[in-house]
């Protein structure tokens, strides 16, 4: 069992505070292309939890905490929210990804057939421009083979639309589309900051990991049959504009109703690539079956924390009127909720389309 300990440090200055933060976690959660977070109590004061200049440890939007297990940095974030519940001091952080949001972009830019990711380190160095706005991030990671913007229609940010610079983070993330992650880790006695890129995806297929109901899979499975994501015919429309657009459909008969999608791609030029990808969509769409999340427990089938956001992992069950079930899922998100248990949130891995 891992030993924890909490560090916290000053978000401006980047002076340690406190490398044995008294505080309990009550949920660590990491995020795919999002922030995590953490919520905790601090345990009553004993007249220990205030800096050398007299300010609270703990300020929102002023403090940094760190969750270190076994010497290495497992997760950082900001603290966001505090408050008293009589002797117990509530806290709760948002990881690093989450301080562009809310902010607004002050420049004029424009560009066009840039890289999204190289978009997205610009945004992140134009809001650690600011005094007191340097979280000492850097985005690191893989270059797309995607642009924004053209001659005829540059991506445009103007200082006067007050974009906010984390929405427009995610909408390129989203768009490309390309994974994000944030890192945090020693080096030295400097702790350093990365917002790592991956294009077309973080995270691997995980075929040494097994997750079992009855085995490590804790809580009792439960499935959804979601309708709204069926279709048994798409409609593809790809580069251009108005009859001239590139057009393809494709559709299955499966003795249901007939539902079709509209699948959109403007950056494909290509009949050919645009039947590969609505056949792929058409798939996907057929498979209404998915596992949202599930909770599990410390076991040698995958002990806990040894995946990683991204991971594609199988999910075993047996379950009423459905049977038995073997679903590859891909983790979006998951939370340690003791040291022993953990829930994951999931998302079928046949609902992505990666790029590259």
């Amino acid at each position: 069992m891992s030993t924890w300990r909490y560090i916290a440090q000053r978000a401006t200055t980047g002076e340690i505070l406190d490398f044995e933060l008294p505080l309990h976690r009550d949920e660590l959660r990491w995020d795919l292309s999002g922030a995590g977070s953490l919520r905790g109590t601090v345990k009553p004061d004993t007249g220990t939890l205030r800096a050398h200049d007299g300010r609270l440890l703990l300020e929102e939007w002023g403090t940094f905490i760190y969750a270190e297990a076994d010497g290495e940095i497992r997760w950082g974030g900001i603290v966001v929210s505090s408050g008293f519940d009589g002797a117990a001091w509530k806290v709760e952080a948002a990881g690093f990804a989450s301080y562009p949001h809310g902010l607004p972009f002050t420049g004029d830019f424009e560009t066009a057939g840039s890289d999204p990711a190289d978009v997205v380190r610009f945004l992140w160095e134009h809001v650690q421009s600011y005094a007191d706005g340097d979280l000492g991030l850097v985005v690191t990671g893989d270059r797309t083979n995607a642009v924004v913007g053209t001659a005829e229609e540059p991506y445009e940010l103007r200082w006067w639309d007050a974009p906010d610079v984390g929405g427009e983070i995610d909408a390129l993330a989203k768009e490309t589309p390309f994974d994000y992650a944030e890192r945090h880790f020693w080096d030295g006695e400097e702790i350093r900051h990365e917002l790592r890129i991956g294009y077309p995806r973080l995270g691997r297929r995980r075929d040494d990991l097994a997750f079992i109901q009855g085995d490590n899979v804790a809580s009792v499975v439960t499935p959804e049959l979601d309708g709204e994501i069926f279709a048994n015919e798409v409609l593809g429309i790809g580069a251009g504009e108005g009859p001239g657009a590139v057009r393809s459909t494709t559709a299955v008969r499966d003795g249901r109703l007939r539902r079709s999608y509209v699948y959109t791609a403007k950056d494909v030029t290509s009949e050919s690539r645009l039947d590969a990808l609505i056949r792929g969509e058409l798939t996907r769409r057929q498979q209404t079956l998915s596992i949202s999340s599930i909770t599990v427990r410390e076991h040698p089938n995958a002990p806990i924390g040894s995946w990683n956001v991204g991971d594609d992992v199988l999910v075993e069950a047996t379950l009423p009127w459905l049977g038995e079930i073997s679903l590859w899922c891909r983790i979006t998100a998951w939370a340690l909720t003791s040291d022993t248990t953990a829930t994951l949130t999931l998302a079928r891995s046949d609902s992505f389309t990666y790029g590259g």
